[in-house]
């Protein structure tokens, strides 16, 4: 739950936009991902570099090639960020009662710490987490370079360094709710811009059927739900903003829209066939759907049937 990191440069980059590759989330020019056994003899190196004269902050007091292969084959998830095929920063994750948490942060290269915080972030945020928390030592640069993450101190401690008391700051950052939830009037415009439809439609009242997707007070996606007559309905492909687009909000969406038909009394649903849903078809048959040519169908009363077996 300790950190400390050479990265003193990151003050000059911006938050970064995602756009996603496979399970890989590229962050600015940085690719971020979990960490392999591969990776490390390059990761080790840049743990030593970073926390030269400070290794008692690491697991178990510092991290070899070996150590580090045995903690992300042990429970621990780590991600790195990679810049032109080469690893350029690590951070670990993990959570605990609700809070996300973040330790052994180190940078080789302007920008990559952030970028591996940020993808900290988005990882809570999917979660449903609202706070992330890390614990750094209370001296030089490093409060301040936090705080312009946008993290403020809630504690204050002291560790021991090897017979020195080090004080330790406790930070944490509040993030935005993300969720999936029924249209009101006020969405009219972000759903215009996402849908490409006229927000007239949705200006005049809210739509039964239609639930959008927000970050906090931000509009990034649509889903909706269209009568097709004797009790089917269908279930329009989520439209997301390209940022939010293979984070699996996709399926939250679905789900939520599939919740509205089932409870409105309709026995079937069917889904699209597209490149987005079907990225989700193992998650989409988890749920009951199975593939019928270009659609996906759910049949509400096959369901119950299961869950009563």
């Amino acid at each position: 739950m300790i950190f400390v990191m050479r990265a003193f440069y990151a003050y000059e980059e911006q938050l970064a936009h995602w756009a996603v590759r496979g399970h890989h989330q590229q962050v600015s020019r940085f690719i971020v991902r979990v960490a392999e056994p591969e990776d490390a003899r390059e990761a080790s190196a840049l743990l030593a570099r970073a926390f030269a004269g400070r290794e008692h902050l690491l697991p178990g007091g510092s991290i070899d090639e070996a150590g580090f292969q045995r903690l992300i084959q042990t429970g621990s998830e780590v991600l790195v960020a990679e810049d032109a095929g080469v690893l350029r920063g690590t951070v670990r994750r993990w959570h605990d009662d609700g809070i996300a948490w973040f330790d052994m942060l180190a940078s080789g290269r302007p920008g990559a710490a952030q970028a591996l915080v940020t993808a900290v972030e988005k990882w809570a945020q999917d979660q449903g987490f609202r706070l992330v928390r890390t614990r750094i030592p209370d001296e030089g640069a490093l409060p301040d370079l936090v705080a312009r993450w946008g993290y403020v101190g809630y504690s204050r401690e002291t560790a021991d360094a090897g017979g020195r008391a080090v004080p330790m700051l406790g930070m944490e950052k509040r993030l935005p709710l993300l969720t999936v939830r029924e249209q009101r009037r006020t969405d009219a415009q972000a759903i215009g811009e996402i849908t490409g439809r006229d927000p007239w439609f949705f200006e005049q009242e809210a739509r039964s059927g239609w639930f959008v997707a927000s970050d906090g007070e931000r509009i990034v996606g649509a889903v909706w739900v269209r009568d097709l007559g004797a009790g089917q309905a269908e279930i329009a492909a989520p439209v997301l903003a390209a940022e939010y687009r293979g984070r699996n909000l996709e399926l939250w969406m679905i789900d939520r829209a599939s919740r509205y038909a089932e409870t409105r009394g309709f026995h079937t649903a069917s889904l699209p066939a597209t490149d987005a849903t079907n990225r989700l078809g193992r998650d989409l048959e988890d749920r009951y759907w199975h593939r019928d040519g270009a659609v996906y169908v759910r049949r509400f009363q096959d369901i119950a049937r299961h869950e009563d077996d």
